[in-house]
């Protein structure tokens, strides 16, 4: 209560300090009510603290609460009457101060307008002449109007400053004109130098900037602003062009390769010291001179080339007097320059060169202005050498003949070449005996001067026997070097009219003219040239003996013509091959003929497997100890549509040297194991039969038979180990490491392998040893006379021991009797083969055989 009325007083203080001494006489009333109430009420509360309470002292307290809150009441509402008071005062007194204010501002804007419209109309006369004196120089463009106006006041002062500016635009009007010329002047000066097709350029100094370049310097410029010298020229040019132009105040035609294009250029550079535009330049223009480089550089290099070139050149006046002749003439005809200079080249031609053809030199240089032929020329030491020359007249654009130039080249070592490739072309390169060509060509002479003469002619076929080991063995280099020991010695048997010539290879063919009868020939070849060839041949440290084997053909008697005698020769030489080699065959009808039928056979082999004629016989191999059967050897024969069945020792040589032995070998190998696959699901005998087949060595070397017995393979699930493969020694010798790869292959697939004719090749052990074999089988030689030849059987137990020894079955061939069967028992032979047990027949045959034989197969 303290506290409320200590804010009410507060309140009081600040409304009677903030207003007139009236309020505090209107409010003192109240105010002193509300205090009397409010302390009567606070007396009653006190008294009420420490009694006991009591309704008549409560309700005393509550009446007196009441009255001091309606004395509260009234003191409010008597302040508020008071302050509603004041506030009206208060605005009154606003709009009465409002209302004087407005007053004054509206006097003192009457006046101000009145004073300006007073100013105005003083201002408003000289301004519309100005406005006047404006509008007749826009109109006009006469800037030399004024305006007129007597005063010393601002209006006087702005009508001069007026009559100044206009007078300013005149000036300025005038100026602008000027310069307008002058830019124009400048303008067309500029389109001017920029249409001039020479390269200029100003750059300033010391900095290098390019103050101007016309169109045709852009390209030399190279989009740089600032110092294109330092990317046009080099360093070192740059420094010596700049040195001058200081030195001298303008150069002239300086030479430089100015690379400020982006593509070096050569050019002329000319240079002066200017002043442009009130600082120091450089006015600069360039000339390009690539093209003159070029034709310097050309010049050069053709003045080069006419020195250097390897053709003798000569350059002649229109007198045909020599101007200069270039090193290589020097060189070829030993003279020096002085001594050619002023001279006409008569004297340089050989004396044996024909004087018709240096008339027709001159007479068609003369017509034709060119002339080109072989021709000699003679030295300074009066040897003379072959030359090409060339000659042609150089002449102007009138046709006036003003130079000749004479190009010649030595061609001694091109007729050299050309005799040198005559002799090759009619010799042997190796040997230098007469090749095919001139050997026929002679030969037709030979029998055209016997045909005159009624004498013969020999033509004698020579091939050398086994020289394919010789270079095998020793090398290609020693049978090259022996079949120059045979041309050389050839030679020294034949007459002088005789001709010796080398077909090729090893082939050799003699032409003996005039010759007396056969007798004559036979005698020359067994007394003379086969001794001859049979002597040893001293080869690079190696003593070489040689034999050959000789066909004869004689004309008349053998053929008319070449190529009849020719051909008759050469079979008869094969018949010497074939018949054993070193030695002789004449000619006889019969060769022709078995000939032909060779030709034939062979043709008609190529069409044997596709016609079915090819059947496989087989021959039984049977246990030595339990005369059971092993297995069977299958033997190719050939059962032609004319000739009926023929042996294969008539067509397999045939089809080895033509290849068709591979052919025929696959459908051996398809053909016999179909037939043991036939055996087994047929279940003929006691259980499989073994089968051998024979390997060829061109089958064994073509590099297909390892995938053909894959094939096989799948084609006909045959056991691999009843399949056996024999290969004669020969084969094996061959090749080793390829033959060794090849048939650890067909062993690794699970066939068997075994040397066929065991003892009659190299019989080597090495290779015994080396070589995956399973079977040895002795060669029938010495099966058949092994009763009466005691070293048949040794060599037969000896092979039957070694064949134990490396772990081998070991097979005899050729038992023909029972006496041999117990022989070949007793000396441990295991497997027994011949016409003694059965011959070799077809299949049907066989399966009969195995029916009735006591020889049961063997499990």
């Amino acid at each position: 209560m303290d506290a409320t009325m200590a804010g009410i007083g507060s309140d009081y203080t600040e409304a009677f300090a903030a207003s007139t001494p009236l309020l505090r006489q209107h409010l003192d009333g109240s105010r002193a009510a509300l205090r009397q109430a409010v302390a009567q009420l606070r007396a009653s509360t006190q008294a009420l603290a420490g009694a006991q309470v009591n309704p008549a002292g409560t309700q005393e307290l509550l009446r007196r609460d009441a009255v001091a809150a309606a004395a509260l009441q009234r003191a409010w509402r008597a302040a508020e009457g008071q302050l509603h008071r004041l506030i009206q005062l208060r605005v009154d007194g606003f709009f009465t101060r409002m209302w004087l204010h407005l007053g004054t501002a509206v006097l003192l804007l009457v006046m101000i307008l009145g004073l300006v419209f007073f100013v105005a109309r003083q201002i408003a006369l000289p301004i519309r002449r100005l406005a006047r004196v404006a509008q007749e120089v826009r109109e006009t463009g006469d800037h030399s109007l004024r305006a007129v106006w007597d005063s010393e006041d601002e209006t006087g002062r702005l009508v001069r400053a007026f009559n100044t500016m206009l007078q300013q635009l005149d000036f300025q009007r005038m100026a602008q004109q000027e310069l307008v010329a002058r830019a124009s002047a400048a303008d067309a000066q500029r389109q001017l130098v920029d249409a001039i097709p020479i390269p200029l350029m100003v750059t300033s100094i010391p900095h290098h900037q390019v103050l101007h370049a016309n169109q045709a310097a852009h390209a030399w410029q190279g989009g740089l602003e600032l110092d294109p010298w330092v990317g046009g020229m080099h360093p070192q040019a740059r420094s010596r062009f700049f040195q001058r132009l200081s030195d001298l105040g303008a150069v002239d035609e300086f030479e430089v390769c100015w690379s400020g294009g982006g593509t070096p250029t050569w050019a002329l550079i000319s240079a002066r010291l200017i002043d442009y535009q009130g600082q120091r330049a450089v006015l600069s223009t360039f000339t390009p001179i690539n093209k003159m480089k070029l034709m310097e550089s050309r010049l050069e290099l053709w003045a080069k080339v006419f020195e250097a070139s390897a053709e003798s050149l000569i350059v002649m006046d229109a007198g045909m007097r020599i101007i200069t002749v270039n090193q290589a003439f020097r060189r070829h005809s030993l003279y020096d320059m002085v001594e050619l200079i002023g001279k006409r080249p008569a004297f340089l031609l050989a004396p044996e060169n024909p004087p018709e053809q240096l008339d027709s030199l001159r007479q068609t240089l003369a017509r034709r202005g060119y002339w080109q032929g072989e021709i000699r020329v003679q030295r300074k030491s009066l040897e003379s050498y072959p030359a090409w020359l060339v000659m042609n007249a150089v002449r102007d654009l009138d046709g006036v003949t003003t130079h000749f130039i004479a190009s010649s080249l030595d061609i001694s070592e091109r007729k050299a070449s050309e005799r040198q490739i005559e002799h090759m072309a009619h010799h042997d390169a190796l040997t230098g005996l007469a090749n095919r060509h001139v050997s026929k060509v002679r030969l037709a002479a030979a029998i055209a001067q016997a045909r005159r003469s009624g004498e013969k002619v020999g033509v004698l076929f020579v091939d050398l026997d086994r020289f394919k080991h010789v270079n095998d063995a020793l090398g290609h280099h020693v049978g090259d070097a022996l079949l120059q020991s045979v041309s050389k010695r050839l030679l020294q048997l034949v007459r002088e009219g005789d001709t010796v010539s080398r077909l090729g290879g090893d082939e050799f063919v003699v032409i003996l003219n005039g010759v007396g009868d056969a007798a004559s020939i036979a005698a020359l070849l067994d007394t003379r040239l086969i001794p001859a060839m049979r002597e040893p041949h001293q080869v690079e440290g190696n003593e070489l003996y040689v034999s050959c084997s000789v066909g004869v053909a004689i004309y008349p008697d053998h053929g008319g013509d070449m190529d009849t005698l020719m051909r008759h020769a050469d079979a008869a030489m094969y018949q010497a091959k074939s018949g054993g080699r070193d030695h002789a065959r004449m000619f006889t009808p019969q060769m022709q003929e078995q000939q032909l039928q060779q030709l034939h056979l062979e043709s008609d082999l190529r069409h044997a497997i596709e016609r079915q004629e090819l059947v496989l016989y087989y021959q039984p191999r049977i246990d030595a100890k339990s005369s059971r059967l092993n297995g069977v050897e299958s033997l190719i024969r050939w059962l032609h549509p004319q000739h009926g069945l023929i042996a294969p020792d008539s067509f397999i040589p045939a089809a080895e040297e033509s290849g068709l032995i591979v052919a025929i070998g696959a459908w051996v190998i398809r053909e016999a194991c179909r037939q043991q696959l036939a055996w087994r699901e047929a279940g003929a005998g006691a259980g499989d039969i073994a089968v051998s087949i024979n390997l060829s060595a061109i089958q064994l070397k073509s590099g297909g038979l390892v995938a053909t017995l894959r094939e096989v393979l799948r084609e006909f699930p045959v056991t691999p180990g009843q399949i056996e493969f024999e290969l004669t020694e020969s084969i094996l010798m061959d090749n080793v490491d390829d033959i060794i790869a090849t048939l650890h292959a067909i062993k690794a697939l699970g066939f068997a392998l075994s040397i066929d004719d065991f003892g009659t090749g190299y019989s080597s052990l090495n290779y015994l040893c080396r070589f995956p074999l399973d079977k040895l089988k002795i060669d029938m030689s010495f099966v058949q006379d092994i009763h009466g030849s005691p070293q048949n059987l040794a060599v037969t137990k000896t092979i039957i021991g070694l064949g134990h020894t490396l772990g081998l079955t070991v097979t005899a061939e050729g038992v023909e009797s029972a006496a041999d069967a117990d022989v070949l028992r007793h000396a441990g032979c295991d497997e027994l083969q011949g016409y003694y047990f059965a011959r070799p027949m077809p299949q049907a045959h066989f399966m009969a055989w195995l029916a009735h034989s006591a020889a049961p197969c063997a499990a």
